[in-house]
């Protein structure tokens, strides 16, 4: 079974960080999603840009998906709290900085009571320092991480489950031949939808939900108990991750695979809850970075779990957890935002497109793709650089 520290014995060279950006992107006229717990009204995007003394760089994201206004926040702790402490430094090892990050962070944990912005800060840091570690030595990002090329399988997330089939189709003439569609709703008039959207799959298609912790545990019962009968990988969420272990128990009954980890912030949490999921779900841009992510996976995988990561933001996000999901094996399919989104499209351009149902990385080195925030300059935001 990996160790927590397992990614510390990844051998990358001493990283000699000169400087650190910070970008947030703001869409104030996206089109609507609607899940659970309301109607997306605007998008940003928090990306880090870790520079070198010679002026290579890697890439990382910060999670920041509702509200989108805390991207700023995040922001303001990567500036002025967390990057002046890297900028300058020889970085030996990634995990080990990255624990030393933590130690110094706990007075505004404890104070300001911050244990969420403070994971996502370090876990986008963490991110950009690997695919900087990759660019260095001249390789993918899989492969420093002790993985080999392979097709991945992906889906398409954020479906609405009473998407018109010609709307289906489209997402089809993308490559996709899988769908995670939205639930958590409480009218029962969505999982009459979804049933009916579902039916409508081709052979070889397939079907995911997710509640967005919509539901309390009866609701949840009600919901499952009704879809039984739908072939789904799994229900995400069908409850909050803080809900007691024992309604997470009771929901398994329910015929369902469940999946969940986007919400979970510790490594002791994603090993309570491997006794109750079936599909482990960490977003690497919001707790752990690679250097957490990875041993996680490859210990959920040899506990016969499925490593499904969450990414819903830019293709920068999406791009590493391609790479660690190559990295770690298994049969897990890789999350990709179905909604249109310039922030991702525009921001970051270059990242494979699906191909029935599959992409492809590259040997291009570190992540393979680069921001790209000149190509953005028509949307509000903020750019911040720490340096020496």
């Amino acid at each position: 079974m990996a160790s927590a520290s397992s990614t510390a014995a990844v051998p990358h060279g001493p990283l000699h960080i000169a400087r650190i950006h910070v970008y947030v992107f703001q869409d104030d006229a996206p089109p609507a999603v609607r899940s659970s717990f309301g109607t997306s009204t605007q998008r940003t995007s928090a990306l880090i840009k870790v520079e070198d003394e010679s002026g290579q760089h890697g890439w990382g994201e910060i999670w920041s998906g509702h509200p989108p206004f805390g991207a700023y926040h995040r922001a303001t702790i990567l500036e002025q709290l967390v990057a002046p402490r890297v900028v300058g430094q020889t970085v030996a090892s990634i995990p080990d900085l990255l624990g030393a990050l933590r130690e110094a962070m706990l007075p505004m944990l404890r104070l300001a009571g911050e244990p969420g912005p403070i994971a996502h800060v370090l876990a986008g840091l963490d991110c950009a320092l690997w695919d900087l570690a990759a660019r260095l030595r001249g390789v993918p990002l899989y492969r420093l991480l002790g993985g080999d090329a392979r097709r991945l399988p992906v889906y398409a997330s954020g479906v609405s489950p009473s998407i018109a089939p010609d709307a289906l189709d489209a997402l089809r003439a993308r490559g996709f031949r899988a769908f995670k569609f939205k639930a958590g709703f409480a009218d029962d008039r969505a999982l009459d939808d979804l049933a009916r959207t579902v039916d409508r799959l081709a052979p070889g298609e397939s079907a995911m939900i997710d509640a967005n912790c919509g539901w309390d545990v009866a609701q949840a019962r009600h919901a499952l108990q009704r879809i039984r009968a739908l072939p789904l990988q799994w229900v995400e969420e069908p409850i909050g991750p803080e809900r007691p272990a024992a309604e997470w128990r009771a929901l398994r009954d329910a015929g369902h695979r469940l999946a969940a980890g986007e919400n979970l912030l510790a490594r002791e949490a994603f090993h309570d809850a491997f006794d109750w999921l079936d599909v482990v779900q960490p977003d690497l841009g919001k707790w752990g970075g690679v250097s957490q992510v990875l041993p996680l996976a490859r210990e959920a995988l040899a506990r016969g779990k499925r490593y499904c990561p969450h990414a819903f933001g830019s293709h920068i996000g999406a791009a590493l957890a391609a790479h660690v999901l190559c990295a770690a094996g298994g049969d897990g399919v890789l999350e990709l935002d179905a909604n249109p989104n310039p922030l991702r499209t525009l921001g970051a351009p270059g990242f494979p497109q699906p191909v029935d149902g599959t992409i492809a990385l590259d040997d291009a080195p570190g992540i393979g793709i680069d921001a790209d925030p000149a190509a953005l300059h028509v949307y509000p935001g903020r750019h911040a650089v720490v340096e020496r």
